[in-house]
């Protein structure tokens, strides 16, 4: 998350993703529109894919809209730890709409396959192909810049499924580069590589929201301990967990202390740990450190007593 995006509120950082969606909303389904219109007009089958694949991205920026909108409302009583998590579900359900893309797009490859025509390519076909690839281009340099700045990860979710629109058009284009040297079955072959592709950033975005939401781990363990044993006072650690989003980490672990360390000295230890933390670790949030009192020399001293 960028110094900027950590200053900003909630609400203020959930607005300002959303105004980023909406544009690209409208952008996505103007070329969703002309690939459909185009696609449907001259019978090839490779820019109909494209145009659903298109029109997803613009589905997916109003699912996105619905998560941030949640996403933005501050903790409360029920959610203590706020409501982010909401944008990886919002992210999920763009990845859960990709597969179901994919299906058709795949499907419609099978019966071209199984049952061949040959559409129609001219200049039109090409200029238009060419007007989405540069939009396609600029939504995601847009997104990808904003994602950063904000701290997004649903931005980036949604840059990095436009960016399969780019990869696609790219497709498309060699596709009719094809059928306009009289090799027709290319359609419904490169129909296929779009379908394969969109399962695959599917299956990428669903992987990354599952792991945020099954807490997998954060930040490696080992950092973290490297911070915690700069301190002096510090016996021991262990048991160091992290959870959440890149941009948004809690982070719990157990330090040893001195056992004849009073607790105010201990609490001084507990919060010096706690602000290095989050001064060395990009996106933390929260620390909670359980102090434990290092009983180690006690049972030496204890052994040695009792020898004697």
């Amino acid at each position: 998350m960028s110094v900027g995006a950590d200053r900003l509120s909630q609400a203020e950082r959930a607005r300002r993703v959303s105004k980023v969606l909406w544009l690209t909303l409208c952008l996505n389904w103007t070329v969703s529109v002309l690939k459909l219109v185009l696609g449907l007009m001259t019978n090839c089958m490779v820019i109909v894919a494209d145009g659903l694949h298109s029109f997803s991205d613009g589905a997916s920026n109003l699912v996105g809209l619905a998560g941030i909108h949640v996403a933005g409302r501050p903790a409360d009583r029920t959610h203590p730890y706020g409501h982010q998590k909401f944008e990886t579900l919002a992210a999920t359900g763009i990845g859960l709409l990709l597969l179901g893309v994919a299906f058709g797009v795949l499907k419609q490859g099978v019966e071209g396959l199984l049952r061949p025509h040959r559409p129609e390519v001219n200049a039109v076909s090409f200029a238009v192909m060419g007007f989405t690839l540069l939009v396609n281009l600029a939504v995601v340099w847009y997104e990808r810049r904003k994602a950063r700045e904000l701290g997004s990860e649903l931005l980036k979710a949604d840059s990095w499924h436009t960016l399969t629109d780019v990869f696609v058009t790219l497709t498309v284009f060699a596709a009719l580069i094809g059928i306009a040297m009289d090799v027709p079955f290319l359609d419904p072959v490169f129909s296929l590589v779009i379908g394969g592709v969109i399962v695959v950033t599917a299956l990428s975005i669903l992987k990354h929201s599952a792991d945020v939401l099954s807490d997998h781990v954060v930040v490696d363990p080992a950092r973290i301990d490297e911070i915690v044993r700069r301190h002096p006072d510090v016996r021991d650690c262990h048991e160091i967990r992290s959870r959440g989003r890149h941009d948004q980490i809690y982070v719990d672990l157990h330090v040893l202390v001195d056992a004849d360390m009073n607790v105010l000295e201990a609490h001084k230890v507990a919060n010096r740990i706690e602000r290095d933390i989050r001064a060395g670790i990009a996106g933390v949030v929260d620390v909670v450190v359980h102090i434990e009192p290092d009983t180690h020399d006690h049972d030496e001293l204890g052994m040695a007593e009792g020898a004697r």
